[in-house]
């Protein structure tokens, strides 16, 4: 409940700064200014830098906000519906997401006595720098998003909402610790009984190129074989975006 009260305090903040700068930006006292030997290209590229949120997960998982970060890079082609000030908008993109674990844990995946995979979280002997699970995904954005200024719309305020849907390609989880003589870095890339697929609603609220994001998934982490006490674990995510062109 700390991590989601963090969260939406974030996300509040974050919100009420970009209204006031849709304020500034609505004053006729400012034009639009041309940028000279900026491709044209149609669409729109963002980046998407953001917190990752464990939701229904064992203590053993309790993860670190800003280590378990979300990095997700998204092109999206604008279709004007009608005359009106909305726009539907079809993506495809990469999701990068990383969950740092706040115990001296970290996941492993072996077979029990009958050869069923088994995914467990161990504790460690090693006192850990960091241990985090990386999961990532190619995904497919819909959006539907209204501007206040549909003909200006690099400095429009702007509303979306939607859904993303998307398909894991790796995963693995990281860790470092010194065992008395060095660092060590070790990583295992496994399944660890992730979902392949991946589904949820997103949000996003700002002027322009800059946005407030927030993704839910619907769809559960783990496919049901994950650790112990994971069955209905799922993951929020709330960040900033930014426009690249």
């Amino acid at each position: 409940m700390k991590k989601l009260g963090l969260s939406l305090f974030i996300f509040c903040i974050a919100a009420l700064s970009i209204n006031g700068v849709a304020q500034t930006a609505g004053d006729d006292t400012f034009g639009p200014k041309e940028k000279k030997g900026r491709p044209d290209v149609p669409g729109t590229f963002l980046i998407e830098l953001g917190w990752n949120i464990l939701q229904e997960a064992p203590e053993s998982m309790d993860t670190k906000i800003f280590g378990s970060r979300s990095l997700n890079m998204i092109y999206f082609y604008d279709i004007q519906i009608g005359n009106s000030k909305f726009s539907f908008l079809p993506g495809i993109g990469v999701g990068l997401d990383r969950y740092k674990f706040d115990n001296n844990v970290t996941l492993n995946q072996g077979l029990d006595a009958n050869n069923n995979t088994v995914v467990t979280v161990d504790t460690l002997s090693a006192d850990l720098d960091k241990s985090m699970l990386i999961t990532n995904y190619f995904d497919i954005p819909l959006e539907l998003r209204f501007h206040t200024n549909p003909g200006d719309k690099k400095r429009s305020f702007n509303v979306g909402v939607g859904v993303k849907g998307g398909i894991r390609f790796s995963s693995l989880t990281k860790t470092k610790y010194d065992d008395g003589i060095e660092n060590v870095k070790e990583k295992n890339k496994k399944s660890f009984e992730l979902n392949r697929f991946r589904y949820g609603v997103t949000g996003r609220i700002g002027v322009g190129g800059f946005n407030v994001f927030y993704y839910h998934s619907l769809s559960e982490l783990f496919d049901g074989n994950g650790p112990v006490g994971t069955e209905n674990t799922t993951n929020m995510t709330v960040g900033l975006s930014f426009k690249g062109f």
